[in-house]
């Protein structure tokens, strides 16, 4: 059995029959002594970019400080405005979490949070710095 997988991703462009071809070869040259094996097809999704997780734990840090607490607690407070919160004990004592993982999220995901980051803080009176900024001093 292979034990890597492959992903191939089909764009509306010239491309697709590339690709299309190449799948092809993949699956007669790698499979063909295999008698079973699994084929997943869902929609793409566009990662997040590394400057949008940048730009993201700035502003949670830039709000932080305003608030008074951590980073983090910024964070967990962002993505559970996202997934909602769950509870769970840790030494006997309840604690509310984030019920979710924003590791996974798609670009378009991550801009969600990344909204939802500039609403909070606008509700709590705090004027985070626009985009712009950071697309002038990146």
């Amino acid at each position: 059995m292979p034990e890597e997988s492959k992903v191939y991703t089909f764009w509306n462009d010239h491309s697709r029959h590339v690709v299309y071809s190449n799948l092809l070869k993949e699956l007669q040259n790698k499979f063909q002594d295999v008698s079973e094996y699994d084929i997943e097809i869902k929609p793409h999704k566009r990662k997040k970019t590394v400057s949008q997780r940048g730009w993201f734990h700035k502003l949670c840090q830039i709000f932080a400080d305003e608030l008074g607490i951590t980073q983090g607690q910024v964070k967990e407070i962002v993505k559970a405005q996202i997934f909602g919160w769950r509870h769970i004990k840790i030494g006997g004592v309840e604690i509310a979490v984030a019920d979710g993982s924003s590791e996974d999220l798609s670009r378009l995901e991550y801009s969600d949070m990344i909204e939802t980051i500039y609403r909070l803080a606008a509700e709590s009176g705090v004027i985070l710095p626009n985009p712009d900024v950071r697309m002038r001093h990146d």
